[in-house]
């Protein structure tokens, strides 16, 4: 009986190891009056993504898979299209290939982009 239940033990640590997702989560508001277009956040590492387009005064929420992402340390990436222009901005921050703040809100302006980073210490 214990050798049976060790047994389980073990294939359900090893299922549950496998699925293991690595997200940075972002809120992005588009607040500069105008389309936003090819719109990325990425790690560094990484220079391919998913693209998106935000409409004035659109509010979207934005993951980032860093699952398949080397364990090292780095930042974040912002990229888009605004009235002609590429627009590029690193900020943040992400240790061994996670990210540090469960949810990155991003308030994009005419002029600039504002960022803040919300961390749950509730464990």
């Amino acid at each position: 009986m214990k050798k049976n239940t060790l047994k389980i033990l073990v294939i359900l640590l090893i299922l549950s190891s496998c699925n293991n997702k690595v997200e940075a989560i972002f809120k992005i508001s588009n607040q500069t009056g105008f389309e936003i277009d090819s719109l990325k956040i990425e790690p560094m590492v990484i220079q391919d993504g998913k693209y998106i387009s935000l409409k004035p005064e659109e509010e979207i929420k934005y993951s980032s898979d860093m699952t398949g992402i080397a364990k090292i340390d780095g930042n974040y990436r912002i990229s888009y299209h605004q009235n002609g222009e590429t627009i590029v901005k690193d900020f943040g921050y992400y240790t061994n290939g996670y990210p540090l703040e469960d949810l990155t809100i991003i308030e994009i302006l005419s002029d600039t982009i504002l960022i803040k980073s919300e961390i749950d210490n509730t464990y």
